[in-house]
């Protein structure tokens, strides 16, 4: 007795194509989640960047602080600061003043009044001493280049004819990567 079953014959290959399908579905989604964790990776790596880059410009802003503070006269690196003696419009060694009364300029001194020499540098294990007590700076993320500042004198006297100085201290730091760019200005009264 043989018995031929038609199961063959009604086969139109509908698993397949609904495989396929499937298959097809499952690829696109694995490839748009390697697509968005690389993305993640990436913009983490950018904002671990910038944030190495904010902690330089930080720290240098604190070494510039230190540097208008410092009041040991042995100090020679950078030197010391008294009012504004050493300062000039031509911002020489960092330091720029623009004259009793006058106003900053629009566009900022780093650009218009630097040569490229003209900025002063973070010192790694640098000292400053104020009235005795000693800052040492400390060193920066590896990788991270030295920020480096201006200082702008400004000369006030407010009521009681009391002469003032303030400091805008301008801090131009870098993270790892070369495009990581952060600048912090400060007014600094010590």
């Amino acid at each position: 007795m043989n018995m031929y079953f038609n199961f063959y014959y009604r086969q139109s290959g509908a698993v397949f194509v609904t495989g396929l399908i499937f298959l097809l579905a499952l690829s696109l989604l694995g490839i748009t989640a390697v697509k968005m964790a690389t993305m993640e990776e990436r913009m983490s790596g950018n904002m671990r960047d910038r944030m190495l880059a904010m902690q330089a410009a930080e720290m240098g802003l604190r070494y510039a602080e230190h540097h208008i503070r410092d009041n040991d006269s042995t100090t020679n690196s950078p030197k010391s600061i008294e009012g504004l003696s050493d300062f000039d419009t031509a911002c020489t060694d960092g330091m720029c003043y623009y004259g009793s009364g006058a106003n900053a300029p629009t566009v900022p001194a780093w650009e218009t009044y630097c040569n490229p020499t003209c900025p002063i540098s973070y010192v790694e294990g640098n000292v400053f001493r104020v009235d005795g007590i000693a800052y040492t700076a400390p060193a920066l993320p590896a990788g991270v280049p030295a920020p480096t500042y201006l200082i702008e004198g400004i000369q006030k006297t407010p009521p009681g004819n009391i002469l003032r100085y303030y400091y805008r201290i301008t801090i131009r730091a870098q993270g790892a990567k070369q495009g990581t760019v952060v600048w912090l200005q400060e007014v600094f009264r010590p």
